[in-house]
């Protein structure tokens, strides 16, 4: 029985997904017919990884290429047929998808289709204030601060902070809230705050009928804070309204913006354009 053939038993004795068998055993397939041969080096697999890579073939396929490599020299050496290791190869790194947004157009139709007043004021605060979810479901009556225009939120790691409401959305929220002074501002029909899941069935709920999008409240937070970039807004300034502990997290919404940018410029460029 030659090393493949042995190898395929391995997989069928200790992985009960055939798509994982099968998977695997066609990527060491591949990389011996490749190679010629299942001796090599750490520059072998390091050529290999350059080859994938000039192919097209993207970071997550490589990875998974790798991993069944790992696995395949992992039996051989259990099996005391060759000894390699490859833990000293370094895999690619998976590129970060960017977060999904609503442009401004999206954004005022979305807002402008909702009929409950109370699902409005959630919607336009999440919006509004770039709130997480976690943050809006916990906010109380007495957090909100109307003459000023500002609520106070919990961030991450207990923080506190103040955090600018338009006046469009106070006024939204006064209706809402009407007579009531203090407890959740977010109730359901039993008189009980709202759950982070119910605020997410919410948002999914008008954005499929408004825009026949699937997004989460989540969306509403990277729309703010794109549409606050993309006029003008100081990315250290954003940093502190999102509350994130580190510039880094906030520079993603400069690729937004390039993304954006991009875009117009390729619509609007007049060699792009139809005669």
């Amino acid at each position: 029985m030659d090393v493949l053939s042995k190898f395929l038993d391995f997989l069928l004795t200790n992985y009960q997904s055939k798509h994982t068998v099968n998977s695997y055993f066609m990527d060491v397939c591949q990389f011996i017919e490749y190679k010629k041969t299942y001796i090599v080096s750490e520059q072998d697999i390091n050529a290999y990884i350059l080859f994938l890579s000039k192919s097209k073939k993207s970071p997550l396929t490589i990875k998974r290429k790798l991993s069944a490599l790992s696995v395949f020299y992992d039996f051989l050496k259990r099996s005391g047929i060759y000894n390699f290791n490859l833990s000293g190869i370094v895999r690619p790194k998976s590129p970060k998808s960017l977060p999904k947004f609503l442009d401004i157009d999206e954004t005022i139709v979305f807002l402008e289709k909702i009929n409950s007043l109370r699902d409005k004021a959630i919607i336009s605060l999440l919006y509004s204030s770039a709130l997480r979810v976690s943050e809006l479901v916990n906010l109380n009556i007495e957090d909100i601060n109307f003459s000023n225009k500002t609520i106070v939120i919990t961030r991450k790691g207990n923080k506190q902070m103040g955090v600018p409401v338009s006046p469009k959305t106070i006024d939204i929220l006064k209706n809402y809230i009407g007579d009531r002074i203090n407890g959740p501002i977010f109730l359901n029909k039993s008189g009980h705050r709202l759950t982070t899941r119910s605020i997410e069935n919410i948002v999914k709920k008008y954005a499929r009928k408004s825009l026949l999008k699937d997004i989460s409240p989540h969306t509403l937070r990277h729309s703010r804070a794109t549409h606050l970039l993309n006029n003008g807004m100081d990315l250290r300034i954003l940093q502190r309204f999102l509350g994130h502990s580190s510039i880094l997290a906030t520079q993603v919404y400069t690729h937004l913006s390039l993304q954006d940018l991009i875009k117009a410029y390729d619509a609007f460029h007049p060699l792009n354009k139809n005669d």
